[in-house]
């Protein structure tokens, strides 16, 4: 899904006069051109694939790296709970498993990274 967003992105792009100064490709168009060196008219959509998967994971480990990771627990009731500090408000939802209290964290959290400045 990620690598088909990212060809719709390069042929877009492949659409302007420069998109590194258009200001939805710009972020995009300015990592392509510190992966490889050339501007995003000299890419291919492979290229620009690695580029957003590039993107996406560093965003992911350098807040990561910020927030820490989500985590669940038990409560006294037997229940199980996900939660996590940041970015945004703290989060916290009970689950009838760990695996899905986690889960739920963990998406909830990786939605947030994402979707942060």
């Amino acid at each position: 899904m990620i690598r088909g967003l990212a060809r719709l992105l390069w042929e877009r792009a492949m659409l302007e006069a420069d998109p590194e100064e258009h200001p939805q490709l710009r972020p995009l168009a300015l990592h392509v051109l510190g992966l490889y060196g050339r501007p995003a008219h000299e890419t291919t959509p492979e290229e620009w694939e690695e580029a957003v998967l590039d993107a996406i994971a560093q965003r992911i480990t350098d807040k990561w790296d910020r927030y820490g990771a989500p985590s669940a627990a038990r409560t006294p009731e037997g229940r199980w709970v996900g939660s996590f500090e940041g970015p945004g408000e703290a989060y916290a939802v009970e689950a009838s498993s760990k695996r899905e209290a986690y889960r739920l964290a963990r998406r909830e959290w990786i939605k947030r990274l994402l979707d942060e400045p």
